[in-house]
């Protein structure tokens, strides 16, 4: 998908606020330009946020690790964020055209762990979108 000037312009600027650490750069882009296609940008910055939540628990489960004392409560809301972003990313990709929607949705929605491996980078990707919202509203 060719983005549009806008998302270009919004991509650029996430990426700089970020520190050029973004991981899914042109998955980013392709999501930054289906919310601005379809005038979703309230779905955008939902999924941002719920990616945010998620990047943030599975970075604290990691560092506490499983057998710490409440991970079991930080890996149920894990799941639950995991639903979430899955959920918001199927909604957004709905009006993508089919082949675009198919590689998306096998590359960050199958059930793998390798899906959910790019999940979990794209979510890294979108809490910097979340952050920059939250810096530039």
């Amino acid at each position: 998908m060719q983005l549009s000037a806008p998302t270009l312009k919004l991509l650029n600027d996430v990426d700089g606020f970020s520190g050029s650490k973004l991981r899914r750069r042109e998955d980013l882009g392709f999501l930054f330009e289906l919310a601005h296609v379809s005038n979703a940008e309230d779905a955008l910055a939902d999924l941002s946020f719920q990616a945010k939540f998620l990047s943030r628990t599975f970075g604290i489960l990691q560092r506490i690790g499983r057998g710490a004392e409440g991970a079991d409560r930080l890996t149920g809301e894990c799941e639950r964020a995991i639903i979430a972003v899955r959920e918001a990313l199927r909604i957004l990709v709905a009006g993508a055209p089919e082949g675009d929607r198919t590689q998306f949705s096998t590359r960050y929605l199958a059930d793998s762990p390798e899906a959910l491996q790019e999940l979990l980078h794209l979510s890294y990707d979108l809490s910097w979108h979340k952050n920059w919202l939250l810096d530039h509203p």
